[in-house]
């Protein structure tokens, strides 16, 4: 466990930030209280994003009779 000050943090963040990538758990204080805690991730899992253009097919099925939203913009900005 590593305590630092909020200005010693700010000063020396890549410091920091490397005793986190070594896996230690730092403390920031301010006035010798601890407010913060800097741990490393848990674990580096993807982010895994819904199914937009799956959604849109099984809700439409295929047929979108639509206007495109960049036409529908080109149209909204007129003449500019």
């Amino acid at each position: 466990m590593k305590k630092v000050s909020i200005m010693e943090a700010q000063h020396n963040l890549s410091k920091v930030l490397q005793k986190v990538e070594e896996g230690q758990a730092v403390y920031v204080t301010r006035r010798k209280k601890i407010v913060a805690k800097i741990v490393p991730p848990t674990s580096e899992k993807p982010v895994k994003f819904p199914d937009f253009a799956g959604r849109a097919r099984r809700t439409w099925g295929g047929k979108w009779s639509g206007t495109a939203s960049s036409d529908l913009l080109d149209e909204s900005r007129g003449d500019r």
